[in-house]
């Protein structure tokens, strides 16, 4: 018998190697580190999926709760036109686009609402925190919306401070009556109750004089305040507008340095507020 050799190996040896008599087999620990390294990867997978599903659902909720703001906001309700469009009034918004919105308007109107006094007065400060309000709202939608968005958000935000001054106005037509006052030109008649109109300007915290009002609104209409001094710079200015008005009900040094100071503060602490809305 002829025995045939391939290099080093003989014919009996390829042919062992061939049948798997001479396969080395995996022991028991090898097998058992396989299946927890597979498990481990089944586990990983899960969690994924898990986590997947969680965050689609909060989304879901999430973008449930804009659709609900929208027409406290817009006064009219939100129109799906698919899955990542929505229509407002005929204008059309991406979902982000709409959230990021929403977003804006709610922390805008709050921080508006949360300095008017329960009374639902009026004062000075109050209007420069509208204009506060619009000069923000308007650079934000101009730099992140198109011209039709900008408008409708616009449109709601100036139908928000509309609102306020509505309710002013009615309180002043049903318990005040004119006086001859420069800038607190109002007072309580005497068969209204006077309870919640208890502030620093007494009886007296009606803002009337349209021109000073006027020229508040000039002042904060074209700030950039995300430069601190222009900022400073405003906030300064207005103390000096309204310190005739201020002197009108007070001649107490102090009260009227305290009421200055709560104005810089109410100021600096609105737009830092606002600017972090927009900036979210």
């Amino acid at each position: 018998m002829i025995k045939v050799s391939y290099g080093s190996k003989s014919l009996e040896s390829l042919n062992r190697n061939k049948t798997g008599k001479s396969k080395k087999q995996k022991t028991e620990p090898e097998q058992e580190k396989m299946r927890t390294m597979i498990h481990s990867i089944i586990g990983d997978l899960e969690s994924v999926i898990r986590k997947g599903i969680e965050q689609q659902k909060a989304e879901t909720r999430n973008m449930n709760e804009v659709l609900e703001s929208v027409e406290g906001l817009f006064g009219i309700k939100a129109k799906e036109e698919s899955d990542n469009t929505f229509s407002i009034d005929g204008t059309a918004f991406t979902a982000d686009e709409l959230q990021k919105t929403v977003g804006v308007l709610k922390g805008t109107e709050g921080e508006i609402s949360a300095h008017i006094t329960e009374s639902k007065l009026l004062d000075y400060i109050n209007y420069a925190h509208f204009e506060i309000a619009r000069n923000v709202v308007d650079k934000y939608s101009k730099k992140n919306l198109n011209t039709q968005q900008t408008e409708l958000v616009i449109k709601a935000l100036n139908s928000f401070i509309e609102k306020a001054q509505e309710v002013h106005d009615s309180i002043i037509k049903r318990i005040f009556e004119k006086t001859q006052d420069k800038y607190y030109g109002y007072k309580v008649t005497d068969t209204a109750v006077n309870d919640d109109l208890a502030t620093v300007t007494g009886d007296k915290v009606v803002a009337s004089n349209q021109d000073l009002i006027n020229r508040i609104t000039f002042l904060f209409s074209s700030v950039d305040f995300s430069d601190s001094a222009a900022v400073s710079k405003v906030i300064n200015d207005f103390k000096g507008m309204v310190i005739p008005a201020y002197k009108e009900v007070t001649e107490d040094t102090e009260k009227l340095e305290d009421k200055l100071s709560y104005d810089e503060l109410s100021l600096s602490k609105t737009i830092k507020n606002f600017m972090n809305h927009v900036s979210a």
